[in-house]
C-alpha cells in the first residue's frame, strides 16, 4: 500500500508540473493527441530539462537579448505647395495609383549620342510633394518619362532638358489626374515593395507586410513574352509575388554606350518586363549584364587610375587601382537610364549576381576590380539617388560559405560576435544598401546550419534579409529540399525566399547538366537534369508547397515571428528530430517546422530511415497553467490536421505528444482557446 501510495504521489505530481501533457490536455482537448502522449514522467523530465535551458539561457543573457538595430531610411522627394485642382498644361492624362503610365516628348533636335549628349527630367508635383524623375532617350528623337503615382488626385508635371534650347523636350507640361486603384492586385492596392526603418522584413508602401516568395529567372534575356506570360499566370495561382531575374541572354550591351542597335533588345526587355508587373508580381532583377561585363565598362569609358586603393579583404591586405572618372561618370548615367526605364514599374534592384562580395574575384578573375573599388557600390548610390519610389536594393551575394552580413568582421571595423567565419558583406555600410540578398543552402539532414542565419540576424545592422538563391529543384536538390528551404528561410528570420526550378531558373543553362548532384537526401543524375523542360518547372511539387508555406504563415502574424535557432529553452527537441523554431515576442504564437525526409513521395533515396519517427519535442516560454491551442498543418498535401488545446505546465512547457505521423509537419501553437 505504501509503494502505491508513493506511485500515485508521484503522478499526480507529474501531472502538476507537465499540465497534464497526458492527462489535463485531454481533459481540455476538443480532439485527442494526435499521437499517443507521452508518459508525465517523461513529460516531467523534458520539461526540466527544457525549463533549465530557460533559466540558463538567462543567466549567461544570451543572444536572444540583443535586438538587430534599426536601419535608417533614406529621404525621398520635396516639399511642395497644394497642386491647384486645375491649371493651364499642354497635355492631359488619365491614371490610376501606382500603375505606371508613360508619356513621350520629341525632340526637336538630332544628337550624335543622345544617350550621352542630353538629358532630360520630369518634375512631378502633386499630394504635397514634388519629385524630380529621369526620363530616358527611347530612339530616333523620342524620349520617354515612365511614371507611378504614389497617391490619387492632380499630378502635374514639367520637363527640364539639359539643352534649354530644345523646345520639345524642355518645358513642356501636362497634368496626370490619378484615380485610386480599384483591382485586386496587393502591389497596386497597397504600393510598392519598400523597406522600413526598425522592420526586418519587406513592406508595402502602406506599412502591410509584404510576403516574399520569388521565383528564379536568371536568363530572362532568352525568356519569350509568351513564355514569361504563362510563367506568371502560374507563378502567381501558386502564390509566388516576386520574379527574380538576372539579365543573361539579354539582346543589348550596355558596356559601351546605348545606341540605336540596343534599342529592339531594350523594347523586348520592356515587353517582359511590363507583362511581369501586369500580373502584379514584384520584379528583382539585376542591371545591366552579366557583372563579367562590369571589367569591359571600365575599360571602355578610362579604366583604372594609377592611384592604388589599399585595404583588407576577408582579413587579408590587398590593393586595387580607383576606377576613373570618365567611368564614373558612364555608370551614373546608365544606373539613371535604368532607373528611368524600369524604375516605375514594381521592382527590387539586385545589382548583379554574386557581385556582393566581389564576384568571387581573384588574380584571373576580374583582376581590375574586387570588395574595395567595386563598381557595384558606385551603382548601389546611383541608383538610389534616382530613384524617387525607393525600391530596396541589394546585392546579390556569393554563397554563404564565401560571403555573409558581417562574417567573420575582419573589414568591418566593429566588434560583433562572430556566427560565420566568412567574409563580410562589401555593402555593409553603403547607404544605398537597404536588405540583404543571401544566398544560403542550409542542411537538409541536420540541426546544425544556424551560423549563417544568425548572422544575418543579428550582424545585419537590423536590415531585412532573404534567402535569394538555395538549390534548385532538380538541378541540385529535389521537391525535399527546395520545400525545405523556404521553411528554415521564414523561421530563421529571413523573411523571403528564392525558389528554382530547372530549365526555369536559367533557361536553356547546361551548367552543371553534365554531373550528378546529391543534396545529402536526395540523388538528381545528370540524366534527370537534362530532360527537364521549363514547363516541367512549372508543375513541380515544391513549388506548389511554396505557396502552402505562404498560406500556412500568412493565416498567423509571420512578421512577429522571431527566430529560435537552437535555443533548447525555446524547443528542445527528441534525439533524431530536425526541426527549426520561431516564436513571437510576446509568447502568443510558436511555430515549429519538422522535417524528416522520410516520405517516399518527397525524398527518394535515403528515406528508409525515419528520421526521428513521428517524436516530436518540448515547447517552452509558455505561461504556466495557461490554455493554448495547437494546429497540425501538413506542408506537403497543403491541409491542415489534427488540433486541439492543451494547457501548459507549471514550468511553462508542454511536451508534444508526437507528429501525427513521420513525415514533415509544420506546427502552430497559440495562446487561449
Amino acid at each position: 500500500m505504501r509503494s502505491i501510495g508513493k506511485k500515485a504521489l508521484c503522478v499526480a505530481l507529474c501531472a502538476l508540473l507537465t499540465g497534464g501533457a497526458a492527462v489535463t490536455a485531454a481533459a481540455v482537448s476538443k480532439k485527442d493527441c494526435p499521437a499517443p502522449a507521452v508518459s508525465p514522467l517523461e513529460a516531467l523530465f523534458d520539461g526540466i530539462v527544457c525549463f533549465s535551458a530557460r533559466v540558463f539561457e538567462r543567466l549567461r543573457r544570451t543572444d536572444e537579448t540583443r535586438l538587430p538595430a534599426p536601419a535608417p531610411l533614406p529621404p525621398t522627394g520635396e516639399p511642395a505647395g497644394e497642386t491647384p485642382a486645375s491649371e493651364p498644361t499642354e497635355a492631359e492624362i488619365a491614371a490610376e495609383t501606382w500603375r505606371c503610365t508613360e508619356l513621350t516628348f520629341y525632340s526637336e533636335k538630332t544628337y550624335a549620342d543622345p544617350f550621352g549628349d542630353v538629358s532630360l527630367d520630369l518634375l512631378l508635383t502633386g499630394n504635397g510633394v514634388r519629385y524630380t524623375l529621369p526620363c530616358f532617350w527611347d530612339g530616333d528623337n523620342v524620349w520617354r518619362a515612365r511614371v507611378a503615382c504614389p497617391a490619387a488626385g492632380n499630378w502635374t508635371y514639367e520637363t527640364v532638358c539639359s539643352d534649354a534650347s530644345n523646345a520639345g523636350l524642355h518645358g513642356r507640361t501636362g497634368m496626370i489626374r490619378c484615380a485610386a486603384y480599384t483591382g485586386d492586385l496587393d502591389i497596386y492596392k497597397h504600393g510598392f515593395v519598400t523597406t522600413g526603418a526598425g522592420k526586418k522584413y519587406l513592406t508595402y508602401a502602406d506599412g502591410t507586410p509584404f510576403f516574399y516568395l520569388g521565383d528564379t529567372h536568371w536568363s530572362l534575356g532568352d525568356e519569350t513574352a509568351d513564355m514569361v506570360r504563362e510563367i506568371c499566370e502560374k507563378r502567381v495561382s501558386q502564390g509566388f509575388t516576386v520574379w527574380q531575374s538576372e539579365p543573361i541572354g539579354e539582346k543589348f550591351d550596355l558596356a559601351d554606350g546605348v545606341t540605336a542597335a540596343d534599342l529592339p533588345g531594350l523594347r523586348a526587355y520592356d515587353e517582359k518586363f511590363a507583362i511581369i508587373a501586369e500580373a502584379g508580381l514584384t520584379h528583382a532583377n539585376a542591371q545591366f549584364f552579366f557583372p563579367s561585363s562590369m571589367d569591359l565598362l571600365v575599360k571602355n569609358h578610362g579604366g583604372y587610375t594609377g592611384k592604388a586603393v589599399s585595404g583588407k579583404v576577408d582579413g587579408k591586405e590587398v590593393s586595387a587601382n580607383e576606377i576613373s572618372d570618365e567611368a564614373k561618370t558612364y555608370l551614373e548615367r546608365l544606373s539613371r537610364f535604368w532607373v528611368a526605364r524600369y524604375g516605375a514599374y514594381p521592382v527590387i534592384w539586385t545589382l548583379g549576381q554574386e557581385v556582393d562580395n566581389d564576384f568571387y574575384w581573384s588574380d584571373t578573375a576580374h583582376p581590375g576590380w574586387n570588395a574595395l573599388n567595386n563598381p557595384y557600390k558606385l551603382a548601389a548610390g546611383y541608383m538610389a539617388e534616382y530613384d524617387i519610389y525607393r525600391h530596396p536594393l541589394t546585392a546579390h551575394q556569393e554563397n554563404a560559405a564565401t560571403t555573409s552580413a558581417y562574417g567573420n568582421g575582419a573589414d568591418c571595423g566593429e566588434k560583433l560576435k562572430v556566427y560565420n567565419n566568412v567574409a563580410a558583406s562589401a555593402f555593409r555600410n553603403v547607404p544605398a544598401h537597404t536588405f540583404y540578398a543571401a544566398q544560403w543552402s542550409p542542411s537538409l539532414k541536420d540541426n546544425g546550419f544556424w551560423g549563417p542565419a544568425k548572422d544575418f540576424w543579428y550582424n545585419s545592422q537590423g536590415k531585412p534579409a532573404v534567402d535569394y538563391e538555395g538549390r534548385y529543384c532538380y538541378l541540385w536538390t529535389k521537391n525535399f529540399g527546395a520545400r525545405m528551404q523556404g521553411w528554415a528561410a521564414y523561421l530563421n528570420g529571413m523573411y523571403g525566399y528564392g525558389w528554382g526550378g530547372q530549365d526555369t531558373w536559367s533557361y536553356l543553362n547546361p551548367y552543371n547538366e553534365d554531373e550528378d548532384s546529391d543534396d545529402g537526401v536526395d540523388h538528381i543524375t545528370a540524366e534527370e537534369k537534362r530532360n527537364a523542360a521549363w514547363r516541367d518547372a512549372l508543375e513541380y511539387p515544391s513549388a506548389y508547397q511554396a505557396g502552402y508555406m505562404r498560406a500556412f504563415l500568412e493565416d498567423g502574424r509571420w512578421w512577429e515571428l522571431i527566430p529560435r535557432f537552437d535555443n533548447k529553452g525555446r524547443f528542445l527537441p527528441k534525439p533524431g528530430v530536425y526541426a527549426v523554431c520561431a516564436s513571437a515576442a510576446d509568447g502568443s504564437e510558436t511555430v515549429l517546422y519538422f522535417y524528416s525526409f522520410s516520405d517516399p513521395t518527397v525524398a527518394e533515396r535515403t528515406n528508409t530511415t525515419a528520421r526521428g519517427g513521428r517524436a516530436a519535442g518540448t515547447v517552452g516560454h509558455l505561461v504556466p497553467r495557461e490554455i493554448y491551442r495547437y494546429q497540425w498543418f501538413d506542408p506537403v498535401n497543403g491541409v491542415y490536421g489534427p488540433e486541439g488545446t492543451f494547457r501548459a505546465s507549471a514550468l511553462g512547457t508542454w511536451s508534444i505528444g508526437g507528429k501525427p505521423s513521420a513525415t514533415d509537419w509544420a506546427l502552430r501553437i497559440s495562446r487561449g482557446q
